[in-house]
């Protein structure tokens, strides 16, 4: 069976978690995303959950052996037997080279293997984290872009919003200082070895949407 595996890279609020998620679906592929895989576990409150939270609180990334962990766990469901979305991993030498050895394993050489790294600049990145705002229920607001009708109510529950910890100014910059440091050796090697796809991350969702696609449908 061949597979198309599909890997995002941008800096934290470049929008491709959603750039990821409507792709996914347009490919019937299944996006799998680090952070979320994370962030479930905090829901649950699991002692590697509790562990998450203290190291984002703190500005610090979780250990690339616990998102190893999770992450072959996840790969091998029957939803990636045709391949999968990465969104935002790997964002490290270390998680780089753990990945080249899965996709070596579980990869032919008909397979499709494509990066897509969405370009924004640290300044846009700022000052889009810095007005995201969510409830309990799992709705997502920003204060400029998606604001709430009450300000700082959900308009489906009612109840106060609040800021993730990893969305704070201490941490988006600790965040996009890690990012920085990492993603070029990271770009290098997809660049020389797969399809690579350049987009500029500061044009509207859509227009994002619709490049992506076209530059995907001209490699078949």
């Amino acid at each position: 069976m061949k597979k198309t595996i599909i890997l995002f890279f941008g800096p934290p609020g470049s929008g491709k978690g959603t750039q990821s998620d409507a792709l996914g679906q347009k490919l019937n592929l299944p996006v799998i995303s680090p952070g979320e895989l994370l962030r479930h576990e905090e829901e649950k409150r699991t002692k590697l959950g509790l562990l998450v939270s203290k190291n984002l609180a703190n500005g610090k990334l979780v250990s690339d052996s616990i998102i190893d962990k999770i992450l072959s766990a996840r790969l091998v469901r029957p939803d990636a037997r045709r391949g999968f979305i990465l969104d935002g991993y790997p964002r490290n030498k270390s998680q780089l080279e753990w990945l080249k050895k899965k996709i070596k394993r579980i990869s032919k050489i008909e397979d499709k293997i494509i990066a897509i790294h969405i370009n924004v600049s640290d300044r846009e990145v700022k000052s889009r984290i810095g007005g995201r705002r969510v409830c309990d229920c799992g709705a997502a607001y920003h204060l400029k872009h998606n604001p709430p009708i009450h300000i700082g109510l959900c308009d489906l529950c009612g109840k106060k919003l609040k800021q993730r910890e990893d969305d704070k100014p201490k941490i988006v910059k600790e965040r996009l200082s890690h990012f920085r440091k990492s993603i070029k050796s990271i770009v290098g090697y997809f660049k020389k070895n797969y399809t690579f796809i350049n987009v500029d991350g500061e044009q509207s969702i859509k227009a994002i949407e619709l490049e992506i696609t076209k530059k995907i449908n001209e490699l078949k």
